[in-house]
């Protein structure tokens, strides 16, 4: 196992490294996302589900989990379900057998939640919220964590599920 993800660090792109963008590999649900430069880590799941980052206002969480109330499809229906409860008003909503994208806003904050489909009935999520006022500063890092969140090397059923952002 520590080879395999030796192996995928060393597979991540030089230049997001440069750039300050910085690789996050999940090696219990098997996944990568870059995380975007001046974001410092707050917390780190005891189990290795996932990460929580923030920087200023702005927090990125990002983590994975099984399936546990169906197939992918429903997964994403009780995100969607949760975010309307809490009185989100999702702009952007779009869905694919493979991967989906929520965006809304809440008061005065703004929510992007990308979620695609692992192998053995998992998903990897991130979320991005931060306060209307970082608009400027935040919204063009969300393309390229879009792209960023990929399934792992060998996980085949999800390979090219989760296209980049278009």
């Amino acid at each position: 196992m520590q080879r395999f993800l030796l192996l995928l660090f060393l597979a991540l792109p030089v230049a997001a490294v440069a750039q300050g963008w910085e690789p996050y590999v999940n090696a219990r649900f098997g996944f990568t996302m870059e995380i975007p430069p001046g974001f410092s880590l707050v917390q780190e799941a005891g189990n290795g589900d996932g990460r929580t980052y923030a920087k200023g206002e702005a927090k990125l969480s990002v983590w994975a989990n099984h399936l546990a109330t169906g197939p992918f499809e429903e997964e994403v229906a009780g995100r969607r379900e949760t975010y309307l409860q809490e009185g989100w008003d999702l702009s952007y909503d779009r869905q694919t057998a493979g991967w989906a994208s929520l965006s809304g806003t809440l008061v005065d904050s703004i929510l992007y939640h990308r979620i695609i489909a692992l192998c053995e009935d998992a998903a990897a999520s991130f979320v991005l919220e931060y306060p209307q006022s970082m608009k400027a500063q935040m919204s063009p890092l969300v393309g390229r964590l879009v792209k960023s969140l990929r399934p792992a090397e060998g996980c085949t059923s999800a390979q090219g599920a989760a296209p980049p952002a278009q």
